[in-house]
């Protein structure tokens, strides 16, 4: 089980799938967290030790967001166009990562049909 926190990019509907796979998960949405910048969002996945979801390929600059000092960083790069059908693949597809991969202190890059993880070296 993960604690996570799903950005802005994701419907709090999306919630249901990963609580469904026994997953902690909160979204920025529900928290009236939508519009804050990068580096709250950043403090925020800090103090409450949850691994980001995100489509905001800023977080994917380890200098600004250190991922070693999170419970992971997870950038989805859909295809485009992005339609609702998209997203909950998306999700399923985490879903089904996280059972064999631990995202902890790392950056997961998640394209169609690759995952590219940085672990920090301490991982």
């Amino acid at each position: 089980m993960y604690r996570l926190k799903l950005d802005e990019n994701f419907s709090p509907k999306m919630c249901t799938h990963f609580r469904a796979a026994g997953h902690d998960v909160h979204s920025v949405t529900d928290e009236n967290l939508n519009g804050v910048d990068d580096i709250t969002i950043f403090q925020v996945i800090q103090a409450e030790n949850r691994c980001l979801v995100t489509f905001d390929t800023d977080f994917c600059n380890i200098l600004r967001f250190p991922s070693e000092l999170t419970k992971g960083i997870i950038v989805v790069r859909p295809n485009r166009p992005i339609t609702l059908a998209s997203i909950e693949e998306i999700v399923m597809q985490i879903v089904r990562l996280l059972e064999i991969n631990d995202p902890t202190n790392c950056l997961w890059v998640l394209e169609p049909g690759k995952l590219r993880i940085r672990k920090s070296n301490g991982s």
